[in-house]
């Protein structure tokens, strides 16, 4: 029995963190900003874009969603 709920947390653990949504992207921040102060991040890996607020940063992958 406790074999199967340390496997059913496991597995929680894994679908919370999602690490095949952050594969090989990594974001680098452009210095200038959008207009309506929104900054934008580029992927050295994938070249995939984003814009988001001040303050946040891309915390998944985007490769293929182009």
């Amino acid at each position: 029995m406790l074999l199967i709920l340390g496997l059913l947390i496991v597995f929680i653990v894994i679908l919370v963190w999602q690490p095949w949504k952050r594969r090989d992207c990594r974001w680098r921040q452009d210095a200038r900003k959008l207009a309506d102060g929104r900054v934008l991040f580029t992927c050295a890996s994938c070249g995939a874009e984003i814009a988001l607020p001040k303050g946040r940063e891309p915390r998944e992958c985007l490769a293929g969603e182009q």
